[in-house]
């Protein structure tokens, strides 16, 4: 998805007003926030049609670390981490080029916060490997866990039949299961009415 600057402020401000949290901002989803602005392209580009963000944070200087939490790449012009409701999404401006990466909910096997006063950090799971997200203290811990607790939500709803989260036998869960643990979201604030329906009619349907 490509816009021209006034577009994808428009867009970006569209999204924003749909959004659940504070952290999604139209500065940082049009690419004018201060930890986004030197990056090569507005962060509303990188999403799909119809892709909502959740939570969106700054990255901190400290980076990503790939595999150990110690081993981070830090962003030379900035960085953002965007949780939307179909996966997590990295970019750090890193050289002439941003890096970016793309984790689908249903790849990832593992999810855990961290919280202090200068720093917090997302550990996240996928199979074979561990990425570490450091966020800056201008976030709070509540926000971290509420985009933790997000990440490990979708996990379990994007694979009903693990057993994760719901059963542990590792049967494959019933629809009743699934509608308790989506009304249990909707109750906890992690999805919006809108979501809420959009997947109890997605499950109906099965």
């Amino acid at each position: 998805m490509s816009f021209p600057g006034d577009d994808a402020r428009r867009y970006a401000s569209m999204l924003t007003e749909r959004a659940d949290h504070w952290s999604v901002t139209t500065e940082r989803l049009a690419g004018t926030a201060d930890a986004v602005a030197d990056l090569s392209d507005a962060l509303v580009t990188a999403l799909a049609e119809g892709e909502r963000p959740k939570f969106c944070f700054d990255a901190d200087e400290t980076g990503v670390g790939f595999g150990d939490p110690e081993a981070t790449v830090s962003p030379e012009r900035g960085g953002v981490y965007l949780l939307t409701d179909r996966r997590v999404y990295l970019r750090l401006g890193v050289g002439d080029e941003d890096e970016s990466l793309s984790l689908p909910y249903a790849d990832i096997v593992g999810v855990r916060h961290r919280h202090g006063r200068r720093r917090h950090r997302i550990d996240l799971a996928v199979s074979g490997a561990k990425y570490y997200l450091w966020i800056p203290s201008l976030f709070d811990a509540d926000d971290v866990i509420a985009a933790t607790e997000y990440v490990n939500y979708r996990h379990t709803a994007e694979t009903p039949d693990s057993g994760g989260g719901g059963s542990s036998s590792g049967e494959p869960q019933s629809i009743r299961d699934r509608l308790e643990r989506l009304g249990d979201a909707k109750s906890r604030g992690l999805i919006d009415e809108e979501e809420f329906q959009r997947r109890k009619e997605e499950l109906l349907g099965e």
